[in-house]
């Protein structure tokens, strides 16, 4: 949500966002809906994209208090409770590839609220387009 508020600094930077989920498409429809988030959005039904990006499944990180507590301060905040759907096991990630296909920024999600900081994300894109530059 946070890069989709800042998606004319992505154009700018020539970047590209592209969301890679393993849900079915009904339920991405649904997500677009909710969100209005219109980055496009690819579906990785057999999680073939996950596994070749090492991404893990593990049932304690979603579940601890940490997590909890941070869905409830968000509520509280005004952001509606959507329910578990799909694999609430599967972890996340966030990854930076070049226009060549080289990965330059990945951070592998310790939990579900574990994201990088959008700034740090946007400095990293600086680096690569600087590169690109040279």
């Amino acid at each position: 949500m946070q890069l989709h508020r800042r998606r004319e600094e992505l154009a700018a930077l020539n970047a590209e966002v592209l969301l890679i989920s393993f849900s079915s498409a009904e339920q991405a429809r649904r997500w677009w809906g909710e969100t209005g988030v219109d980055f496009p959005l690819l579906l990785d039904l057999d999680r073939a994209v996950y596994r070749a990006y090492g991404l893990r499944s593990s049932i304690w990180p979603v579940w601890q208090p940490k997590v909890w507590l941070h869905y409830a301060r968000m509520m509280v905040h005004g952001w509606q409770w959507r329910g578990i759907r799909d694999d609430p096991h599967q972890l996340g990630a966030d990854f930076i590839v070049d226009a060549d296909g080289n990965l330059r920024f990945a951070h592998w999600s310790d939990d579900p609220t574990d994201r990088p900081d959008v700034d740090t994300l946007f400095s990293m894109l600086q680096q690569v387009q600087s590169r690109k530059e040279k």
